[in-house]
């Protein structure tokens, strides 16, 4: 579908959402009112990213609603297959805090230690398959998307590139979806490394 205007896409939505901050850090993927609709615009943020790039590998999404989660979307793989997708967030608590504190000038710093084991916690918690509902699922995806001021893809990319993450038991791809960047014209990813079992 070929959009005219920019708010017609769900990243067009976002950045209209981003004008009405919710907790005034962060806040690119906030949903001030639905949580549901909020997870379904990040996966869809990252499949109109993927789809720029020629590198799309799914459609049919759909959220699962509340009661039905994890996980929180699901879709349809390219080659036939049932897609499962959790979204997280990757934002530093303290900062939003800070924020909420009147402190705005605060701004979490993220050295490449605390990125690594910050998205190793996110991974972590989220690949814990006694929870899964529906399925079964061929793949299971993770979607971790930050907003964090300091942590630009140009940033990121490097850092994440060289770096290999244990095998998980549930979760066979992971991406990190940053927030809208003029320069890249969408929100840019990452697809981190997960070794393979063997």
């Amino acid at each position: 579908m070929v959009h005219d205007k920019p708010e017609e896409t769900v990243t067009g939505q976002l950045l209209e959402q981003a004008k009405q901050k919710k907790r005034g850090y962060s806040d690119f993927f906030a949903w001030p009112v639905d949580r549901q609709l909020e997870e379904w615009a990040v996966v869809d943020s990252l499949k109109e990213s993927l789809e720029k790039a020629n590198a799309g590998f799914f459609n049919s999404l759909v959220a699962r609603g509340r009661g039905n989660d994890p996980p929180d979307c699901e879709a349809v793989l390219y080659e036939g297959g049932k897609l499962g997708i959790e979204v997280t967030e990757l934002v530093d608590p303290a900062a939003i805090m800070a924020h909420k504190n009147g402190n705005t000038d605060h701004l979490a710093e993220w050295s490449e230690k605390k990125l690594i084991n910050s998205i190793t916690r996110r991974l972590q918690v989220k690949d814990v398959s006694k929870n899964i509902k529906g399925g079964p699922y061929d793949q299971y995806l993770l979607v971790i998307h930050t907003d964090e001021p300091l942590l630009s893809f140009d940033y990121v990319d490097p850092l994440l590139s060289v770096h290999t993450f244990k095998p998980y038991s549930l979760i066979n791809r992971a991406f990190l979806l940053m927030s809208y960047d003029t320069k890249y014209q969408c929100c840019p990813y990452i697809e981190l490394n997960i070794k393979t079992d063997g």
